[in-house]
C-alpha cells in the first residue's frame, strides 16, 4: 500500500505537505497540490478512511433525520445533502426518526453530526438529554428547533402568498388537505390556511388524509369519496405535492378538470409537478439553499464548537402553473 511518506520522499517534499495537500487544505499552492494529487493517482495511493478518522478523533459520518420516507421532498433533501456530504469525503447515514427510536439511533451509529428536518420535538429530547460525546446539530425545515443551529423554512408566509393568490382570483369553498388535524404550531400550512379564511370571512373546510407508504393511491380515492359526499371544493391547497398528485389523478378518475372545474395548489415545488397535463402550482422549497446553509453550519460548528448561534429564515416562492389560473367572472 502506498504511503504519503512515500509521495513525499518521491517528490522531496515534506509529509506534512503532502497531507495537507490531500485533505484539500486551502494554504497548499495550488500547482503544489496538483504536483501531489498526480503523483498521488500515478502512484496508485488510496486514503485510508479509518486512520483519517482515528486521527481526527472523527467518525467520517453525519446523520440526517427525517420523520418519514414516504414524502417526495424528503427524499430530494437526501440528495441534495448526500451531493453536499459526498463532496466533502464524508458519508451519510439516512433515518427516519420517531422519539421512540432517536435515543437508540444515537447510542449505536456513532457520527460526528445530525442534521435533522421537521423534527423539533426529537431535537428537544436531545437537549435535554444529550449523549455522553456531544454531537453538533443543525434543524431545518418548516419546522426547527430553537436552540440550535437553525434553517428555517418561512411556510407561514409561503401559504399566506398562496391563500392571497386563491382568494384574490375569486375563489370562496377553498379545501386545505392535510394530515394534521390540530392548529399545533408546527402546522403552518394548516394555520396559515386556518387564519386566511377566517379574516376572509369564510368557513375553512379540511380534507383529511392519513400517512401512508401508498400515500398517492390512498388519497386518491380519498378525494373521490370526499366528493360524492360532499360535493367538490372550488380549490383545494395541499400540505404536499405528493397529497395535490394523488387528488389530481383522482380527478381526472371523476372526468373533473383542472383549473375549469376545481382549482388545485401543491407545496414542495418537487420536480413531477410540471409534467402533467395541466402543471401544478406549487409552493417551491427552497432545498438546495437549505441543505446549503445548514451543511455550512455545521460544517462551521465541527470546526469552531464555541460559534455563536447560527440561524437562518428562507422563503419559499411561489410557482404559479396552469392548475389554479382559472378566470372568476
Amino acid at each position: 500500500m502506498v504511503t504519503q511518506e512515500q509521495i513525499a520522499r518521491k517528490l522531496g517534499v515534506s509529509r506534512q505537505l503532502v497531507t495537507f495537500a490531500l485533505a484539500g487544505y486551502p494554504q497548499v499552492a495550488e500547482k503544489s497540490r496538483q504536483r501531489i494529487l498526480d503523483a498521488a493517482r500515478a502512484m496508485g495511493y488510496h486514503p485510508n478512511p479509518h486512520a483519517r478518522a482515528l486521527q481526527r478523533n472523527r467518525t467520517g459520518i453525519i446523520a440526517l433525520w427525517i420523520p418519514d420516507q414516504i414524502s417526495t421532498h424528503y427524499n430530494h433533501v437526501a440528495r441534495e445533502l448526500n451531493r453536499l456530504v459526498k463532496r466533502a469525503r464524508y458519508e451519510l447515514i439516512i433515518s427516519e426518526v420517531i422519539p421512540a427510536e432517536a435515543k437508540q439511533i444515537l447510542s449505536h451509529v456513532p457520527v460526528d453530526g445530525v442534521i435533522a428536518v421537521d423534527l423539533p420535538s426529537q431535537m428537544d429530547y436531545f437537549n435535554r438529554q444529550p449523549p455522553a460525546r456531544p454531537i453538533p446539530m443543525v434543524s431545518m425545515g418548516a419546522n426547527c428547533f430553537g436552540e440550535t443551529d437553525s434553517v428555517q423554512v418561512d411556510l407561514g408566509a409561503g401559504t399566506e402568498a398562496v391563500m392571497s393568490h386563491l382568494l384574490d382570483s375569486g375563489f370562496r369553498r377553498i379545501a386545505h388537505a392535510t394530515f394534521m388535524q390540530e392548529d399545533l404550531p408546527q402546522a403552518s400550512r394548516r394555520l396559515g390556511y386556518h387564519k386566511a379564511m377566517r379574516q376572509a370571512g369564510l368557513k375553512p373546510e379540511f380534507i383529511y388524509y392519513p400517512l401512508t407508504d401508498l400515500q398517492r393511491p390512498v388519497i386518491r380515492e380519498l378525494i373521490q369519496d370526499y366528493i360524492r359526499q360532499n360535493g367538490c371544493p372550488e380549490a383545494i391547497f395541499c400540505h404536499s405535492d405528493d397529497a395535490a398528485l394523488g387528488i389530481y389523478r383522482g380527478l381526472c378518475d371523476l372526468k373533473m378538470r383542472v383549473p375549469e372545474d376545481v382549482a388545485l395548489v401543491g407545496c414542495d415545488g418537487i420536480e413531477d409537478t410540471e409534467y402533467l397535463e395541466c402543471p401544478l402550482t406549487t409552493l417551491v422549497q427552497p432545498v438546495s439553499a437549505m441543505c446549503a446553509a445548514a451543511w455550512e453550519f455545521l460544517m462551521k460548528r465541527l470546526a469552531h464548537p464555541e460559534t455563536t448561534m447560527q440561524k437562518i429564515i428562507l422563503q419559499p416562492k411561489l410557482a404559479l402553473r396552469e392548475s389554479s389560473l382559472r378566470k372568476i367572472n
